[in-house]
């Protein structure tokens, strides 16, 4: 893996002014039904502009709870609050978030398959865009969680073939993140972490 080609991890403080800042739009964003929503944030290390999406919020929220002990009393205070927050809002739009995480795996799926139509045959490429790529697949996983029952035969078979093209490419490799994340996304249920063309 050349170096830098790798996602690293985001700080807590930068995560928590990010996810509070998702929060806030949240219903707003559900309301108006558009996939992606770009967000001018706030934070620590300066104002991020930063695309916003139900993927991206759930992925945040997921991440900021796994590393819960890594967290300062105040921090952990603050994703609960922010986790319970976006649970209501979720769950008082539910139709409306789940036809957007449709909408989302399905443009998550789209950009995977254009990934892996452009590097076949150009293993360099595609052993450097990989670790950025999968971050789609990632998300994916957390939408599927979210949807359960109401995930798609059709989006789960499309979730299969993609995952199926993934394996064809793909070899054995320890985790292709920043290390501070490993904990978070172990390989049992995030193998495409764990691998690499």
């Amino acid at each position: 893996m050349q170096e830098g080609s790798y996602v690293l991890a985001e700080a807590p403080e930068i995560d928590l002014a990010v996810l509070e800042a998702e929060v806030a739009e949240l219903e707003e964003y559900i309301v108006k039904g558009d996939i992606y929503r770009t967000l001018r944030v706030p934070t620590p290390a300066g104002v991020r502009m930063v695309q916003m999406s139900a993927g991206d919020l759930l992925t945040r929220l997921y991440r900021l709870e796994q590393e819960r002990d890594l967290l300062t009393p105040e921090q952990q205070t603050r994703v609960d609050e922010l986790g319970k927050q976006a649970r209501a809002t979720i769950y008082s739009l539910r139709t409306r978030f789940h036809e957007l995480l449709k909408r989302e795996i399905k443009a998550r799926l789209d950009s995977l398959n254009w990934f892996l139509d452009d590097v076949i045959g150009d293993r360099k490429r595609a052993r450097t865009e990989y670790p950025f790529e999968i971050r789609n697949r990632q998300r994916i996983e957390l939408m599927v969680e979210e949807l359960a029952e109401d995930l798609t035969p059709e989006l789960k078979n499309q979730i299969s073939r993609i995952d199926d093209r993934i394996r064809l490419i793909v070899q054995p490799a320890g985790f292709i993140w920043d290390k501070r994340l490993q904990p978070v996304f172990p390989r049992e249920r995030f193998w495409y972490l764990y691998v690499s063309p």
